[in-house]
């Protein structure tokens, strides 16, 4: 099924290995076949993924990226989910674990960076809490 997007002026895209970035106006392109699709209003670089949920969302990222190397990106993938495992023992957070680790083990990782970005809304939900509660200290 042909993918539609809206380009904003200036606003960039990878489609597959390829960054796509509109002209000085509104863009409409179709993507005709199955290949990864990423908004750079979604791209998370290295540098960015400053947080456990942060660093998951980059290794699910580099997977949907660069199809058919996802297997290289699990082992690191499951060691952060365990370590995000323990850090957390809310049900809500370990359903969204094993979702997104279904997706991802299904080939689905599209679907499991949503899930991912859920996650991510959660830590900086705690950590804000935490913060206010004099629980953790700014860095720096």
């Amino acid at each position: 099924m042909p993918l539609k997007l809206t380009l904003k002026p200036y606003e960039k895209v990878l489609i597959g290995n390829a960054v796509i970035a509109s002209g000085g106006s509104k863009a409409e392109i179709v993507v005709m076949n199955t290949v990864p699709v990423v908004r750079e209003r979604d791209v998370l670089t290295e540098e960015e993924a400053d947080t456990p949920a942060k660093r998951v969302y980059f290794i699910i990222l580099s997977m949907y990226a660069d199809p058919g190397t996802e297997t290289l990106y699990h082992k690191t993938y499951f060691r952060l989910i365990r370590e995000f495992i323990d850090a957390s023992r809310n049900e809500k957070v370990l359903d969204m674990i094993v979702n997104m680790s279904q997706k991802i083990l299904s080939g689905n990782h599209y679907q499991a960076l949503k899930i991912c970005r859920k996650l991510i809304t959660y830590e900086e939900r705690v950590l804000g809490i935490a913060k206010q509660m004099g629980e953790i200290s700014p860095v720096g």
